[in-house]
This record gives structure tokens, C-alpha cells and sequence, in this order.
């Protein structure tokens, strides 16, 4: 059976498409929504944006302080070093202005012996060397000792005067123990410093104050940011509750339409069904109508074939045509037909 919308249902239908096509808009707009929604974005919350400044700002000052007083001392320990290998320059530098001059002494000795003519391998050169090594021993002793030999000689020679070479020589070797136990002074003063040098990276070693500043200050940060972290959370569990309250009462107030909506659309569909209903009585009505008129044309093309038959024959006169048109309509209404269903049954008053 083919069913045909009428102009009613047409507009239906436009109407429900329209419904459906803003419906799908909508839910893509909401579904857009709820995407942002499903992702919080921590500068929408409310947070208290100053206290979380001022915990930051408090903690970064405090380990700034911490490491600061920590590069302080280092700082301090770093100038002390410095000024100390300032001084070992200056002491090396007169250590050598010390040898220069002794160096100096030790020319000096050598052209007095060119100049009075003393032989390396003479006696008296040996003399020489035993004073100066027996005024070495003097100044250092342990360092320098003289054998029991050395010991006899100089005892022969206590009672001998000195050449005019050796005591020249003397005088120079006198002058030259000066700059020596000087340099001895400053071998000892670089040997101190040093030591101090070695000692103070050693406790630094053990103390190393930067890196414990900088433990302190990791966990003052660390401290600092778990607290700034718990703000945060707390603020955001608290927009989450107030996002869950909204999506509710956005689901309610969707359920509320959707009921709505399901209850129009309900309505509509006893709507087409009972339109439906009556195109198929009409339809069945027209088919009922339809076969009585086939029948009623069928018995009116037998009765004008037997009327056509008889006038024929000749077994009724002019006049009897009449009659027999009436007895016609008389048996057409004992069998309830209508006039007006037999509109292609028409008696030509000429037959």
C-alpha cells in the first residue's frame, strides 16, 4: 500500500528535521563545551593568586639569603687564598733578588781569585772553602756538618792569620749569609703559606658551605612548592566540585527537555498514525465505491444489450420503451444503487 503525505504531514516531517538539525548543533556545541570543561586550566581558577606570590617570593628570599651568606663566606675564604698567593709572589720575587745578589758574591769571590792568582786545587783556596763551609754549618746547623778531618784542619789554622784573598773572600761570603738566611726566612713563610693554602681547601672539603646552602635552599623551594601545590589543589578541587554542581543541573535541565521533547514526539507519532488510519479508510472506501461502479456499468451494459435485444425482436412497441426504461430504474434501486455511482451508465433516449 503506497501512503501519500498530505500537506500536513509535510510539515511535519520539515518540522522535525529542522528539530533534529538544531538538536545536532546543539550537542556539538555542547559537546565543544564539555571538552573544555573536561580540561582545567589553572589561570581560570580563583585561586589566591597574591598568598601563592608571597609563599613563592618568601621561599625564593630565604634560599637567596641561605646561598648568599654561604658565597659570602666562601667569598671570603676565596680573597684569603688570594691575598696568600699575593704574598707568594712577593716572597719568591725577593727570594730571587736574594739569590741574585748571592750569585753576585759568588762573582765577585771568583774574580778576586783570578785577580790575586790563587789556583782551584791550592791550598790556600781550600782554607778558603773549609771557613765558608765551616760558617754554613754555623748558620744551619744539621744541614751542614764537618767531618773530624775538616774539625783538625781548622784547628791548625786558628792560629794563622788569613790572606788578604781570604779575607776578602770572607767579607763577601759574610755579606752573602745575610740574603741567605733571609731567603731562609722566606722559604719557611712560603712553606707556611702553603700549608695554610692546602689546610683551608681541605676544610673546605669537609665544610663545603655552598653545597650545604644549596641543600638548604633545594629544600626550602621543595618545601615552598609543596605548599604552593596543596593551595593549588585545594583550589582545584573546589572548582571541580563547582563544575560537577553545574554539569548536574545541566544534566537535569537536559532530562527535563529530552522528556519534553520524547512526549512531542510521541504526540506526533499518534498524530501519524491516526492520519495514517484515515488515508487507509479512505483508501479502502474509494475501493469499495470504485467496485460497485465497475458492477453497476456491468449490469447497465446487460440491461441496454437485453433492452437493444427486444427492441429488435419487436417485442415492444414505441411506447413500450418508455416502460421498460422504468422498470429498469425500479430494479436499479430494489438493488440500492445510486444515481449519482452510476455516472457512466447513460441510456441514449435514441436506442
Amino acid at each position: 500500500m503506497q501512503i501519500r503525505a498530505n500537506a500536513n504531514e509535510n510539515q511535519v516531517i520539515l518540522t522535525s528535521s529542522a528539530a533534529r538539525a538544531r538538536a545536532q548543533e546543539r550537542f556539538g556545541i555542547n559537546a565543544r563545551e564539555q571538552n573544555k570543561r573536561n580540561t582545567i586550566f589553572m589561570g581560570n581558577l580563583n585561586v589566591k593568586k597574591d598568598a601563592v606570590k608571597q609563599r613563592k617570593q618568601y621561599a625564593q628570599q630565604k634560599a637567596l639569603k641561605m646561598i648568599g651568606d654561604a658565597w659570602n663566606v666562601d667569598r671570603k675564604i676565596d680573597q684569603n687564598i688570594q691575598d696568600i698567593r699575593d704574598k707568594l709572589v712577593l716572597l719568591h720575587e725577593e727570594r730571587d733578588a736574594n739569590l741574585e745578589v748571592i750569585a753576585e758574591g759568588e762573582a765577585q769571590k771568583e774574580a778576586l781569585r783570578q785577580q790575586y792568582g790563587v789556583e782551584l786545587d791550592s791550598q790556600e783556596q781550600e782554607d778558603l772553602e773549609l771557613l765558608e763551609k765551616k760558617a754554613d754549618a754555623f748558620r744551619r746547623p744539621g744541614e751542614v756538618s764537618l767531618t773530624d778531618e775538616e774539625r783538625a784542619r781548622l784547628k791548625e789554622m786558628k792560629d794563622t792569620p788569613l790572606t788578604e784573598y781570604q779575607q776578602r773572600c770572607m767579607e763577601i761570603d759574610g755579606f752573602q749569609q745575610i740574603y741567605e738566611k733571609k731567603n731562609d726566612l722566606i722559604e719557611d713563610q712560603i712553606e707556611a703559606y702553603n700549608g695554610s693554602i692546602r689546610a683551608t681547601r681541605l676544610e673546605r672539603l669537609k665544610f663545603h658551605e655552598m653545597v650545604k646552602a644549596q641543600k638548604k635552599a633545594d629544600k626550602v623551594m621543595e618545601a615552598a612548592g609543596k605548599e604552593v601545590i596543596g593551595m593549588l589543589t585545594e583550589e582545584a578541587k573546589d572548582h571541580v566540585d563547582e563544575e560537577m554542581e553545574e554539569k548536574r543541573e545541566e544534566a537535569e535541565e537536559k532530562a527535563e527537555e529530552k522528556a519534553e521533547e520524547e512526549e512531542k514526539l510521541e504526540n506526533r507519532e499518534e498524530e501519524r498514525e491516526e492520519l495514517e488510519n484515515r488515508i487507509d479508510e479512505a483508501h479502502a472506501k474509494n475501493e469499495a465505491q470504485e467496485e460497485l461502479r465497475r458492477e453497476a456499468e456491468e449490469r447497465s451494459r446487460e440491461d441496454a444489450v437485453l433492452l437493444g435485444d427486444m427492441m429488435d425482436a419487436g417485442m415492444a412497441g414505441a411506447g413500450d420503451v418508455s416502460n421498460v426504461k422504468t422498470d429498469i430504474k425500479n430494479m436499479i434501486h430494489k438493488m440500492k444503487l445510486l444515481e449519482e455511482d452510476l455516472k457512466g451508465s447513460i441510456v441514449d433516449d435514441e436506442v
